[in-house]
């Protein structure tokens, strides 16, 4: 009879704590980040580019484009600050070692529905920037532009991705 009671005793206990341990709090204080609190909260290192439709080089049709990048540029962290400059940093290895360590010559702003971004430098075509998927750790974004790669001018789908750092 005492190994039945202490048995009930024990379901019970059991069913107190998951209960409690479930219960859904009142006064959640976690918030979620807007996009643009998400960029501008520290570096970001591309880890992956893609193209779309793939382009050809010596006669192979690369889709990859960041294993085409130069070792030198797969440490370069860029920074998107909140005064809509961009803050870009060679990383530990130069490509050319008189190049300065850190730029400051780009800009971007938020598009007002917070799912994309505008980015420019001086001399180059500005690009929007489409937000797929941003997080404390990463950002995937995509965007369009009109090239020539030798076959006539196309529309291309460019997807990257970053890391935090």
């Amino acid at each position: 009879m005492k190994k039945h009671i202490f048995n009930a005793g024990l379901v019970l206990l059991v069913l107190a704590v998951i209960v409690t341990a479930c219960k859904k709090d009142d006064d959640d204080s976690t918030s979620t980040k807007t996009n643009k609190e998400y960029l501008t909260s520290g570096y970001w290192k591309i880890t992956a580019m893609t193209i779309d439709p793939g382009v050809s080089f010596g006669g192979t049709t690369i889709t990859d484009l960041y294993s085409q990048f130069p070792s030198c540029t797969k440490d370069d962290i860029m920074k998107f600050n909140s005064d809509g400059s961009i803050t870009d940093d060679e990383g530990a290895t130069k490509c050319d070692v008189n190049d300065p360590q850190t730029t400051n010559d780009g800009s971007w702003v938020m598009s007002q529905d917070n799912k994309s971004f505008t980015v420019s430098y001086p001399g180059e075509d500005a690009f929007t920037m489409t937000i797929i998927e941003i997080s404390d750790t990463k950002l995937k974004g995509s965007y369009t532009a009109v090239e020539d790669w030798g076959s006539g001018a196309l529309t291309y789908t460019y997807t990257v991705t970053f890391a935090k750092q």
